[in-house]
């Protein structure tokens, strides 16, 4: 291997000599073996990155004697989002957790509920530290941003100004002052920012890798349209200004980013790419939204003058009032918080989902039999007249649907769920209490029993505003709690998520030098934790299922959660152990350990069923196996915090051919107490306990990879480096590139080389 590295480090400095000399850059080679590869001796191999959450509740809507429950998503909840983590947050008592994910994942997506009917939904950019507080004078940290961009770096030859028309290429332009003539982008890459008066005439060529930033107090007003690119950034950033006569996002990865309370558009606009809005926006010519707009989002205010015809999919978790009509066609509106329309508004062939969402129409609803209409936990429609022409649904708590006016619904079609309908006589001019089934009913506005708080998206409610119900008096309202009549528990936290997997995949050689296909042992995982109203864990419930066993040996799996201790565990139950060798003390640990060690079955072959004998699913030529999913339950004396008892998947590792002190864990990942640490040194490892480096080689390579994601292994004696396109650049830029090398991606797989 030193020769390798060697020859590899003379071919380096041979290309730099060259590029001293020439211009142009030699590709990058990238390795084919496991043994060419560079890898850096501080890569920890992880797949995954930690993300510390602080998630604090400051909103008008919270009862301070009650506790909302918080929830992380991986997307929106409503978009195929899976449940993450889920726990309390009250008065000045924030929610922390370590949260482990993807390192790949760009944005959590965060779920404020406090028991009466009110939700929030924010996203969150992933990083290292987390601190998010929901309340309105917030949102711009919603996206994880430390400071605004400003002008510090301008310098006379980037500065703009005067009335001169400009052509800027790469690199960052400023204006100070005031510039009011002409801008051409003559490149990718050129970017502005804005901290006095940008007044152009015209801005052109705004394209790919072309960025205007408005910041530190700063104007942009153009009477002209602004015509933006594939590939173009405008944002807004707090306390700026911009004011447009014409707006047009061309193609479909331009992006509109808004953290500003000034942002007016005054023409007709459509958007196309993306448009965030965590601030405020004004268009005064109606707005459409078209299936060019990949992304939109609102989560600040939103002022329409105009009409508002929606044909593809937008989300609001704030606040949109409508001064003209609101035609939901073909689009999809998931509603969040609050809706206010002027004029009509007809729900078409489009769908709206609200969920904890008010929706006031202050002039006439109709639902046409197109149109999809999902109302979710406790949710308002407040309206002056009524038609419905379709099924609508209600789900969760009780929604309430407002008719001041007059109401009908036309033939047999019906109000389900859980919907309370009041109208000022308890009756419709068309329809009645047929139409009402699964709990829906309908009654007067005077006798209504559904009771919806007044709160910053609902400023009307229904009823009064009694406290929540919560039987097992834990802080928790029932509706919020997943053990409502148990208050030693509240909430189900998933690894990697609730509708996920991860896999834990191994060689097993150690400390020789296996073939690197990691199939030796391939096992899948999700881990349940259960905590309390406090956010402590009181239980561990994961399941393991073996996925593969390409080794002729009888290995064995478990894990060590590294900081508790064995006399902190009440009971482990579920384990697989008869091949003796293994001995656990009257709680389930294993006995003799500094830790709690939980041994999940000490013979693979216990916990498999297959045809035949020898490899197990990973040999194509031979018949395929199943196995039997191993679910354990760890339940602990004591609540402990989360901080204590660490992240999934703990301290995983295999036994080697029940030969209980031959361990093989995951890199740096320190032994147990049993483990045989003589080895350490020997063979291909290159160990040092002194500097925390465990089970590496002397090429840095691992024995064991863990991954937030089911893996889709390389068959017999296939490295994994044959398999995945990316995995050399992933681990020689220590996880910089290719962080998702893993998923089932166009370019990513050597699909002939996976086992199927």
């Amino acid at each position: 291997m030193k020769k390798t590295v060697l020859l590899v480090s003379i071919a380096w400095l041979m290309i730099m000599m060259l590029n001293s000399c020439h211009k142009t850059v030699a590709p990058e080679v990238i390795p084919t073996t496991m043994d060419n590869l560079v890898v850096p001796p501080g890569f920890d191999w992880e797949s995954s990155r930690l993300v510390n959450l602080t998630i604090g509740i400051d909103l008008l809507a919270v009862n301070i004697g009650s506790l909302c429950r918080i929830s992380v998503y991986d997307n929106y909840p409503d978009q195929d989002g899976s449940l993450l983590i889920t726990g309390a947050a009250g008065y000045e008592s924030p929610f922390e957790y370590g949260l482990r994910v993807p390192a790949s994942l760009r944005k959590i997506y965060l779920l404020a509920e406090d028991g009466t009917g009110f939700s929030r939904i924010d996203s969150v950019a992933v990083s290292a530290t987390v601190h998010y507080t929901f309340t309105q004078a917030s949102l711009k940290n919603s996206q994880g941003m430390s400071s605004d961009p400003d002008c510090s770096g301008a310098t006379p030859a980037k500065t703009l100004s005067g009335d001169q028309t400009y052509t800027i290429n790469n690199g960052t332009w400023y204006v100070t002052g005031t510039f009011t003539g002409t801008i051409n982008f003559g490149s990718a890459g050129a970017s502005i920012n804005v901290c006095g008066t940008f007044h152009p005439q015209n801005v052109n060529n705004m394209g790919t890798g072309c960025f205007i930033a408005v910041t530190q107090g700063g104007t942009f007003q153009m009477d002209n349209t602004l015509v933006m690119g594939n590939g173009s950034r405008l944002t807004l950033f707090s306390n700026s200004h911009i004011l447009l006569g014409g707006l047009n996002m061309n193609g479909t990865t331009p992006r509109i980013i808004n953290y500003g309370n000034d942002f007016v558009i005054n023409s007709q606009f459509s958007p196309g790419g993306s448009l965030e809005n965590y601030g405020s926006m004004v268009m005064n010519n109606g707005l459409n939204v078209n299936s060019n707009a990949s992304l939109f989002v609102t989560t600040g205010s939103l002022t329409i003058n105009g009409n508002f015809n929606l044909n593809t999919s937008i989300t609001n978790n704030g606040a949109i009032e409508v001064f003209g009509q609101f035609n939901l066609n073909n689009g999809t509106l998931y509603h969040n918080c609050k809706l206010i329309v002027h004029q009509d508004m007809n729900l078409g062939s489009g769908n709206l989902t609200m969920n904890g969402a008010y929706l006031k129409e202050t002039g006439s609803l109709q639902v046409n039999s197109g149109a999809t209409v999902l109302l979710k936990n406790n949710s308002m429609i407040s309206t002056s007249t009524y038609q419905q022409n379709t099924d609508i649904q209600g789900t969760g708590g009780r929604s309430t649907i407002k008719v001041s006016n007059s109401g009908l619904i036309n033939g047999q079609n019906k109000v389900t769920g859980s919907i309370e309908m009041v109208t000022p006589s308890g009756t419709l001019s068309t329809g009645g209490s047929a139409n009402f089934v699964n709990g829906a009913k309908l009654t007067k506005i005077s006798t209504a029993t559904n009771i919806i708080p007044v709160s910053n998206c609902n400023p009307e409610g229904i009823g009064g505003t009694p406290p929540p119900a919560d039987a097992d008096a834990d802080g928790v309202p029932d509706i919020l709690d997943n053990y409502p009549s148990d208050a030693t528990r509240a909430f189900d936290n998933y690894y990697p998520s609730k509708s996920a997997y991860g896999s834990l995949a191994f060689e097993d050689l150690w400390p020789s030098k296996g073939d690197y296909d990691l199939n030796d042992l391939v096992v899948d995982y999700r881990y349940r934790i259960v905590t309390n109203a406090q956010n402590k864990v009181v239980d561990l419930k994961p399941n393991f299922y073996v996925r593969a066993a390409g080794a002729g040996l009888s290995n064995g799996f478990g894990f060590q959660v590294d900081g508790v201790l064995p006399g902190q565990v009440a009971s482990v139950t579920g384990s697989s152990l008869l091949n003796g060798y293994i001995s656990v003390a009257s709680n389930g640990v294993e006995n003799g350990q500094a830790k709690a060690v939980i041994i999940v079955f000490d013979n693979f072959n216990n916990v498999i069923h297959r045809a035949g004998t020898g490899f197990y699913n990973t040999d194509p030529a031979k018949p395929k196996g199943y196995g039997d999913t191993v679910k354990i339950t760890i339940h602990f004396t004591s609540p402990l915090a989360q901080s204590v008892v660490g992240s999934p998947p703990y301290n995983p590792f295999l036994i080697k051919n029940k030969d209980r002190p031959m361990e093989v864990h995951l890199a740096d990942h320190p032994p147990t107490s049993l483990a045989n640490i003589g080895l350490f040194g020997t063979g291909s490892d290159n160990s040092n306990p002194a500097t925390g480096r465990y089970y590496k080689s002397s090429s840095n390579l691992p024995w064991a990879l863990n991954l937030p994601a089911q893996y889709d292994y390389t068959a017999e004696q296939i490295p994994v480096i044959e398999g995945y396109t990316h995995f050399a650049a992933w681990s020689q830029s220590s996880g910089g590139q290719y962080p998702d090398w893993y998923i089932n991606q166009s370019g990513y797989r050597n699909v002939a080389k996976i086992f199927q």
